[in-house]
């Protein structure tokens, strides 16, 4: 089994592991309260006040914040197996003592059930892309500038919250032999389900845009992004 895969930044910020396992302990806690509570500056101060090897609060809350995605990185890369999860971490952290690993390994196990109802429960009410019309408009003189091109594409993004069928015509509804009831529950479907959005940009933004679609595409393929998927579903 690969370690994890950890941006130089969250390294960065995790290096605060490197510490007695009784300031790790806390970092702990304040990565589930974290959860529970959403962020608490105050008592990242009082931590940093309190124990000096923490360094500052902002530090503090960083290292917070990157236990909390090791904490779902390592969930869903492993599922419940305490054997994965202990050579995960042994392999993500060579250079960490025993006695903080662990700390690690019993603050991952013991909110693992939390991590996976979280994901599971969650409503994500995410608006999947169904059609696209798009038009390009080039401006080629004004009568202040008789030499000027403008290159301008305007897209209208038809979004749906619920999964399509590929095969079908997506937006267009068969209503022939329908009641009058029966098409206003429909269009009701539609309103809760269903938006539209005009976008308008230039080139330039429209390259970056496919770009990082295309990034986002190469991303949703990796094994971590599947557990995840997987997790809601």
């Amino acid at each position: 089994m690969s370690s994890l895969r950890l941006t130089q930044q969250q390294r960065e910020h995790l290096s605060l592991l490197q510490r007695s396992a009784s300031s790790v302990v806390e970092l702990c806690k304040s990565a589930f309260d974290y959860l529970i509570n959403g962020p608490s500056p105050g008592r990242y101060e009082i931590m940093a006040k309190k124990s000096s090897d923490l360094g500052s609060p902002e530090a503090v809350q960083q290292a917070v914040e990157a236990l909390i995605s090791l904490l779902i990185s390592v969930t869903t890369r492993v599922g419940g197996s305490s054997v994965d999860t202990e050579v995960l971490l042994r392999q993500t952290f060579p250079d960490i003592g025993a006695d903080v690993l662990e700390v690690l390994e019993q603050f991952v196990t013991s909110k693992r059930n939390f991590v996976e109802g979280s994901i599971k429960s969650a409503n994500i009410r995410a608006y999947r892309l169904v059609n696209l019309d798009w038009r390009l408009e080039v401006r080629t003189a004004s009568r202040s500038l008789l030499d000027q091109c403008q290159v301008v594409v305007t897209m209208k993004l038809y979004l749906h919250t619920e999964p399509k069928n590929e095969n079908r015509e997506l937006l267009a509804v068969d209503v022939s032999g329908r009641s009058e009831q029966e098409l206003k529950a429909m269009q009701e479907d539609e309103r809760l389900h269903r938006k539209d959005m005009l976008v308008q940009t230039d080139v330039g933004s429209l390259v970056h845009m496919i770009k990082t679609l295309e990034d986002a595409l190469a991303e949703s393929k990796t094994r971590r992004i599947r557990n995840i998927v997987d997790g809601i579903h």
